[in-house]
């Protein structure tokens, strides 16, 4: 009996150290992830999208998804991000969206088109503004990890799914308390961030979220103002654990 439970105590110490062993692997591997550092936090969900590896299914997720879609873009990573991103939200596949550029004071924005009021929910279409001129907010998202990159747009889809969810007057006496009630705004971009992760998204996000706490140019007031309404790299963690145990 000694013998046999020393064997299942060896067999456990093994386990442990090629657990984390392929932990530090992953950890060092993914040197294009801004938040590798904080991997070792995380029970599971530590998978991780490159570029390299989705940019051959480019054309079958345009024949998948891209009916209604409408990328304005010459940015063909931008593009790619949008389509992985956009695998997580099958609610949308069918769903008017049209991504463009447009020099705003965030990085990215999702806002119903502005015809909405004239339309049933269902035939509802959306708008994602992607920032072009870094120097409003001293972040440039083209120097995003294609793994944020992929968070950040998956967050900006759980503001459509949540849209979704409003009859037009709901959605007009939304956009109001979002503009002008500060607790509305906190709400619904934590929300937005809780059910990215909820969506498989959170790693993602947690990288575009590392890189921006990283980055010394951006600006004072875009930085108080996501530290203050979006989740911290902690809270994320803490998230992304609590969607793997259901």
């Amino acid at each position: 009996m000694r013998y046999l439970l020393h064997g299942f105590y060896t067999l456990s110490v093994m386990r442990k150290k090629i657990n984390l062993i392929l932990l530090f692997s992953l950890c060092i591997g993914n040197t294009s992830a801004q938040n590798s550092h904080l991997l070792h936090k995380i029970n599971c969900d530590t998978a991780h999208f490159h570029f390299e590896d989705y940019v051959d299914s480019m054309e079958q997720y345009e024949l998948r998804m891209g009916a209604k879609k409408y990328l304005n873009t010459n940015d063909e990573r931008l593009k790619l991000a949008f389509y992985v991103a956009l695998t997580r939200y099958p609610e949308l596949h069918h769903t008017r969206v049209i991504l463009k550029h447009k020099p705003i004071n965030s990085t990215m924005q999702a806002q119903p088109s502005p015809e909405f009021m004239f339309k049933r929910k269902n035939k509802r279409g959306y708008r994602i503004f992607v920032n072009n001129n870094p120097l409003r907010t001293g972040i440039d998202y083209k120097k995003l990890s294609f793994n944020g990159l992929v968070g950040w747009i998956g967050h900006e889809f759980a503001h459509l799914i949540d849209y979704n969810t409003m009859n037009n007057r709901a959605l007009l006496g939304f956009i109001a308390g979002y503009i002008f009630d500060k607790k509305t705004m906190r709400q619904t971009e934590r929300n937005a961030d809780r059910e990215t992760i909820k969506r498989g998204l959170g790693i993602q996000l947690l990288d575009g979220v590392s890189f921006f706490e990283k980055n010394n140019k951006t600006s004072k007031k875009y930085r108080k103002r996501k530290q203050k309404n979006y989740l911290s790299e902690a809270e994320i963690i803490v998230n992304i654990e609590k969607n793997c145990n259901h």
